[in-house]
C-alpha cells in the first residue's frame, strides 16, 4: 500500500476497528451493569418481546398468588366461626337434653331455657359479625339501606344513591340535609349522633355534576356517600341556614338490611379474564351460620316443656348436621385453595426461569467479552497511533 500523506488509510482503518471494539465494549457495559442482555431493542429485539410479555405474566401470577392467600384467610375465618358454633351446639344439645328430664320443675326448666336462648342469640351474632374486609362470611345481615326519603332529598332532587358504613351508623339513624348556595356547601347531620361533615360543591350557582353523570359525596366522619346526579340543583338552597339547630326536619334515615343468603366469593387465580374464560377463577361458596338457616328454617322450639325440649334436640342435631357440612364444604374449598397456590407457585417459578434465559445477561461470560473488547481497544489505540506516525516517515525523503 502506499504511503500518502491527504490519505492515511491504515490509520482509518485502525480507526475503525477502534470504533467497533469501542461499542461492542460499551454494549458489555451497559449489560453488566444493568444486569439485562438486552438494555436496549436493538440487542435482540424478539428475546425483549418475548421476556416482556413473560414479566406481564409473572406479575399478574403474583397477584393472583396473593388473591390465592387471602382466599385462604377468608375460609380460615370461616372455619373458625364454625368451629365456635360447634361448640355452642354442643352444649345447647346438652341443655336440651337435660330439660327432657322428668324431675325437673318449671322454674328449673326456665333456667335452662334462658341459657338455651342467650345460646342461639350468639350463634346469630356470630354469624352476623364473622366477617373478612368488611363482607359478612356467613350469610350476617350487616348491611343498611334508607328509608324515609323527604322530597329534598329524593331521586327527583338529585339524591339516587345512599350507602352506609354499617360500623358508625346505628339501624335507626336519622340524618339530615343542608345546602348553602351562597357557599356550595352540602352538609350531612347524623342528628342521632351529633355528626356533622361538610363537602364544597364548587363556585355558587354553577351545577355540581355533568348532564347524564353521576357524582359520589363521601361523608366518611358521618359514616355515609350520598350519590347525586344532574337534577340536584345547585342553586335551590335545602335547610335552614347555616346553624345545624335549625336541621329540624329528617331527609332520610338508616334501616337495617334483611339479606341473609348465603356468601359467595369468586377469587381471580389466573392471569387471564375470569369473564371470558372461567378457569382463572374459583368460586366459593359458604354456608349461612345463623340458627334458623342450621334448623332449615323458624325460629326454633324452646326448652319451656319436655316435649319442646325434645324438638330442640331435634333442631340441634339439624343444626349440627348443618355445620357439619358447611365446614366440609369450607375444607374442600381450603385444599382447592392450596392446591392452586402450589399450582401458582411453580408457574411463577418456571416462568421466571424462561424470562431470565432470555433477559438475564451471563455476567461471566460477558465480563469476559468486556475484557477482550478491552483489550482490542488498547492494542486499537497502540495501532491507531503506528498508522498515524507512517506519513511522518515521508520527511526522511525530503532531505
Amino acid at each position: 500500500m502506499p504511503i500518502t500523506i491527504n490519505t492515511n488509510v491504515s490509520a482509518m482503518i485502525s480507526q475503525r476497528n477502534l470504533n467497533a471494539a469501542s461499542e461492542r465494549s460499551a454494549s458489555s457495559l451497559s449489560k453488566l451493569s444493568s444486569g439485562s442482555r438486552v438494555p436496549t431493542a436493538k440487542e435482540d429485539a424478539a428475546s425483549l418481546a418475548i421476556g416482556t410479555g413473560l414479566s406481564v405474566e409473572n406479575a399478574a401470577l403474583k397477584a393472583a398468588q396473593v388473591n390465592a392467600s387471602q382466599a385462604s384467610s377468608l375460609l380460615q375465618i370461616a372455619d373458625g366461626a364454625f368451629s365456635q358454633i360447634s361448640d355452642i351446639l354442643t352444649r345447647m344439645k346438652s341443655l336440651a337434653t337435660t330439660a327432657q328430664s322428668g324431675q325437673l320443675s318449671g322454674t328449673e326448666r326456665g333456667y335452662l331455657n334462658d341459657e338455651y336462648g342467650l345460646l342461639r342469640n350468639e350463634i346469630d351474632r356470630i354469624a352476623a359479625t364473622t366477617e373478612f374486609n368488611g363482607q359478612a362470611l356467613l350469610g350476617g345481615s350487616n348491611t343498611l339501606s334508607v328509608t324515609g326519603q323527604t322530597a329534598v332529598a329524593d331521586t327527583a332532587a338529585g339524591f339516587v344513591g345512599y350507602e352506609f358504613d354499617a360500623s358508625r351508623v346505628n339501624a335507626t339513624d336519622t340524618f339530615a340535609v343542608q345546602f348553602d348556595t351562597s357557599e356550595g356547601n352540602l352538609t350531612v347531620v347524623n342528628t342521632a349522633q351529633g355528626t356533622a361533615q361538610t363537602i364544597n360543591l364548587g363556585s355558587a350557582g354553577d351545577d355540581p355534576v355533568a348532564a347524564g353523570a353521576t357524582r359520589e359525596l363521601d361523608f366518611a366522619n358521618v359514616g355515609v356517600k350520598i350519590t347525586i346526579n344532574n337534577d340536584f340543583f345547585a342553586g335551590a338552597a335545602i335547610g335552614a341556614g347555616a346553624d345545624f339547630g335549625d336541621l329540624t326536619t329528617t331527609q332520610f334515615t338508616a334501616a337495617a338490611g334483611t339479606s341473609s343468603a348465603a356468601a359467595t366469593f369468586a377469587f381471580q387465580v389466573g392471569s387471564g379474564n375470569s369473564v371470558t374464560d372461567a378457569n382463572n377463577s374459583i368460586s366459593i361458596t359458604i354456608s349461612e351460620g345463623n340458627f334458623s338457616a342450621l334448623i332449615g328454617g323458624g325460629t326454633g322450639s324452646n326448652l319451656t316443656t319436655a316435649g319442646n325440649a325434645a324438638t330442640a334436640s331435634d333442631e340441634v342435631d339439624a343444626a349440627v348436621q348443618a355445620v357439619n357440612t358447611a365446614r366440609a364444604d369450607v375444607g374442600s374449598s381450603q385444599n382447592r385453595i392450596e392446591f392452586a397456590q402450589n399450582n401458582l407457585a411453580v408457574s411463577i417459578e418456571n416462568s421466571e426461569a424462561a424470562r431470565s434465559v432470555l433477559l438475564d445477561v451471563d455476567v461471566s461470560a460477558e465480563i469476559t467479552k468486556f475484557t477482550s473488547e478491552q483489550v482490542l481497544i488498547q492494542a486499537g489505540v497502540s495501532m491507531l497511533a503506528q498508522a498515524n506516525q507512517q506519513p511522518s516517515l515521508l520527511l526522511r525523503l525530503l532531505q
